[in-house]
């Protein structure tokens, strides 16, 4: 009789199955519920852990811009479409209305004393989340121009923009006397926000240009400008870069260290994420592409949103690639603005109900073996992996190193 062509395991492994015995079938029961609740931790893992989605503005508002204080504890907001004041501060303990008064304001920003609120016919004020204190500001001949963004780290000197029509201009202002305004390198440059170094030794603006693209799909064209200044005298603008694409959206210094002695700050845009350098020159950080909203984390590291799309990328200095991240559909917003909330990173837009919320994470959950579904199995595995050895060892050692 010839012998059977069909390998030995395969028949044990049928007649084990066809066995009328209870136990076998416990144990491919046991198998199966392992390999399903592995499948849904395998998925779960790479979910970015820690990530929380809450409801931030009432229907039919919307954000105009958020700017968290220096210490991390409160965000001052801007809201259009509102019916009240359009001022709210955002602490631990919710959302609270500030009063403005007869003030238009158009933006945020921080500053020693909390926050610096800029606005129409030539308004600017401080803030300390409750109240508004005006700053009165002396324009010379001229008629107070409104004021579209503002930069001061005391409350007392700083920059503004100014917009007449369709023409912004860059001011200094000491003492509450503003100086001379100066135009952009490029007339078609529309100037939009200050950036202004905590040594005061860096002063660097953004804008958009207006020959570029179709104003139907918003601003386009990436436009950053150097400031060299003497407080009093009109400031001497110096263009950095001028690109087509999508216009930048998110700026910020970097730590000094984080990214090299050379990298001075981050900026994204709609299409690219760009980096300056010490030297005054511009590169493309690779890999990245465009995005809606961007920050900086306290580790130095870039977190990016695009939209309304399901996954965060970032990328720190010590990386080549971008790292991405997903998170769950139910938590997505589409996001406008990014923000550093004392440890959290936070990303604001509208939500999944249709009103704006705010995405916020703390990047070293990640990291966290008590929050990370990825870690703790990577916390398994090492676990397993040594009581294996621990008691194929021990089997070696009962049967004298013998392998049977």
């Amino acid at each position: 009789m010839a012998d059977s062509l069909t390998p030995s395991w395969l028949v044990t492994l049928g007649a084990y199955m066809q066995e009328e015995s209870e136990k076998q079938w416990f144990w491919f029961g046991v198998f199966i519920v392992l390999m399903v609740v592995g499948a849904f931790w395998v998925e779960a893992s790479l979910t970015l852990p820690g990530v929380g989605e809450d409801p931030l503005l009432g229907e039919g508002e919307t954000i105009e811009d958020v700017v968290w204080n220096n210490e991390g504890t409160a965000a001052l907001i801007l809201v259009g479409r509102g019916d009240g004041t359009p001022l709210h501060l955002a602490d631990s303990t919710g959302l609270h209305p500030i009063p403005v008064g007869d003030m238009i304001p158009n933006s945020i920003s921080t500053s020693g004393t909390g926050w610096l609120i800029a606005g129409d016919d030539g308004s600017l004020a401080s803030s300390d989340g409750t109240s508004l204190s005006p700053i009165t500001l002396d324009w010379g001949v001229g008629e107070p121009l409104d004021i579209m963004a503002a930069a001061s780290n005391d409350g007392e000197s700083g920059f503004i923009i100014s917009k007449h029509g369709s023409q912004t201009r860059l001011h200094n202002f000491v003492n509450g006397v503003v100086s001379e305004g100066s135009s952009p390198p490029v007339s078609s440059t529309m100037m939009t926000d200050i950036f202004l170094s905590s040594d005061e030794k860096l002063v660097i603006v953004i804008g958009y240009d207006t020959a570029l693209g179709n104003p139907t799909f918003g601003p386009a064209g990436e436009v950053v400008i150097r400031v060299d200044s003497v407080m009093g005298q009109a400031p001497s603008l110096t263009l950095l870069h001028h690109g087509a694409g999508g216009a930048i959206h998110s700026a910020g210094f970097v730590n000094t260290g984080d990214w090299g002695d050379d990298v001075e700050m981050m900026l994204a845009g709609g299409t690219s994420t760009m980096l300056l350098l010490s030297d005054y020159t511009i590169v493309e950080l690779s890999g990245v592409g465009g995005s809606t909203a961007a920050t900086i984390d306290e580790t130095g590291a870039f977190w990016f949103a695009r939209g309304d799309s399901n996954e965060l990328l970032s990328i720190t200095s010590d990386s080549e690639n971008v790292a991405v991240h997903e998170i769950s559909n139910s938590v997505v917003v589409d996001a406008e603005f990014g923000a550093l909330g004392g440890s959290e990173v936070m990303f604001y837009g509208t939500g999944v109900d249709g009103n704006v919320g705010v995405l916020s994470f703390d990047p070293a959950a990640n990291h966290d073996v008590s929050q990370s579904l990825a870690r703790f199995g990577d916390l398994i595995f090492v676990i397993i992996v040594v009581c294996s050895i621990a008691i194929v060892g021990h089997m070696f050692w009962v049967n004298d190193f013998k392998p049977w």
